[in-house]
């Protein structure tokens, strides 16, 4: 029975990334059972550490590969936290990651904590816009800041949004968004004409 089960989590590791799985559910748990619901004009917030699992080939400093990972881990919890993924579940619904910018501003040097804040800036008829910076904790700098256009599949944003804190007042889409995605518009384009 103990080779049996070896066998099978040696398996798992080889044709599962285990270790992702187990993040993102301890992720959503720790914040079901520590952190308290929020808004959607609120932020939330989770914890890393870099580890010599997360840097670069010259061990110093994360590599860029493992700050987008992060993304997914600090979104599902935003999520779950916001009541946005309970709402995305009641009509199956999806949200896939549509278009992403990120900027580097510093390195996360190695076995340095961080925290990624995530917060909802802005939103259309089917995307979400979402902000999320990487601060290291030491200093309260921002490492690296990211926005992200979340396409909604199944569901609009008035249905995912609904009986969520603060959607009475829809933002001002921030002036960041409108260039960027005037520069989405013109990539697409181009490619359009190679079609």
């Amino acid at each position: 029975m103990y080779c049996f089960i070896v066998a099978l989590v040696l398996l798992a590791y080889i044709f599962f990334d285990v270790n992702y799985f187990i993040r993102v559910g301890f992720t959503i748990l720790f914040g079901r059972l520590f952190q308290k619901k929020c808004g959607v004009n609120d932020f939330t917030t989770i914890y890393g550490i870099c580890t010599t699992q997360d840097v670069d080939i010259f061990l110093r400093h994360m590599n860029n590969a493992r700050y987008v990972r992060d993304l997914d881990f600090a979104r599902f919890h935003f999520y779950d936290r916001s009541g946005i993924y309970k709402n995305i579940k009641a009509v199956d619904g999806h949200v896939l990651q549509g278009a992403s910018s990120i900027r580097y501003r510093r390195t996360i040097p190695i076995f340095n904590a961080y925290k990624v804040e995530t917060r909802l800036v802005y939103w259309e008829d089917k995307s979400l816009f979402i902000e999320q910076k990487f601060i290291t904790l030491h200093d309260g700098f921002v490492r690296a800041i990211v926005l992200s256009r979340q396409n909604l599949v199944n569901i609009d944003a008035d249905a995912l949004l609904k009986n969520i804190p603060g959607v009475e007042k829809k933002p001002e889409c921030p002036e960041e968004i409108k260039h960027w995605l005037q520069a989405i518009e013109i990539s697409s384009a181009r490619l359009r004409k190679k079609d």
